[in-house]
């Protein structure tokens, strides 16, 4: 299947809120076209709303190593470490100093 149809699925099941049908389309989508953040932040969206706080949380931190600087993984993760009681601090930060840097030159 090419990029178009596992996105479509993918965002089709999150409609639907079938989360762990849209997860499979998406991760593919995600392997199609590797430097696309977006469909991996919605990979780990869906397995946060499917309750898989800790693949979520892998996912999240994989995506903040390479991109520091996106705003919505950022804002992510300091709410996913907050309801799994995890150290947050750092990312809050990140988030802060990235937010600040998007209001005064936007998106990096």
């Amino acid at each position: 299947m090419n990029l178009d149809t596992n996105v479509w699925l993918g965002i089709y099941y999150v409609k639907q809120c079938l989360y762990e049908k849209a997860c499979f389309y998406l991760e593919r989508a995600s392997q199609i076209k590797p430097n696309e953040v977006k469909w991996k932040l919605m990979v780990a969206s869906c397995q946060r709303r499917i309750g898989n706080f800790q693949k979520a949380l892998k996912i999240y931190q994989a995506i903040y190593q390479d991109y520091p600087d996106n705003v919505e993984c950022l804002r992510f993760l300091v709410l996913l470490c907050k309801d799994m009681g995890l150290d947050y601090e750092e990312y809050a930060k990140e988030l802060h100093r990235a937010e600040m840097y998007n209001e005064n030159y936007g998106e990096p």
